[in-house]
């Protein structure tokens, strides 16, 4: 007669796995650029990468959005903008600024940079809690 647990082994590791991963949440790389011109607003970048390994360990820093069910993170992020550049500058921002001066003219191009960072992103029905990770 043949055994029926041959295969316990394998469906268990699967069910950890997959429980594992839903409870843990993903890691994303999340960065963001902006550039103004004569403090005209010409460039903006908010650029957001599923990671494919674990970035690293959690910190306590995070910040909880409310969101819509199917709600992808860029539109949770855009309509949370403020609290969320506010809560990610806490840790590195890089502003560069350029100026030509002439006799008929004065130039400014500015830049701000947040430097793209991972982030462990842990989606609910209605939030969506967003770790930085180190």
């Amino acid at each position: 007669m043949r055994s029926r647990t041959r295969n316990r082994p394998l469906l268990l590791t699967v069910l950890i796995l997959f429980s594992g991963s839903t409870l843990v949440g993903d890691d994303y790389y999340i960065g963001y650029r902006f550039s103004s011109h004569n403090a005209q607003a010409f460039h903006e970048t908010l650029s957001i990468s599923k990671s494919m390994t674990p970035c690293g360990i959690k910190t306590t820093n995070f910040i909880l959005f409310s969101r819509q069910p199917h709600e992808s993170l860029e539109t949770t992020l855009r309509q949370n903008e403020e609290e969320f550049f506010t809560f990610a500058s806490q840790q590195v921002v890089t502003i560069q600024s350029h100026q030509t001066v002439n006799t008929k003219m004065h130039n400014t191009t500015d830049t701000l940079t947040l430097p793209t960072q991972c982030y462990a992103v842990e989606f609910n029905d209605e939030s969506a809690k967003i770790t930085l990770l180190k």
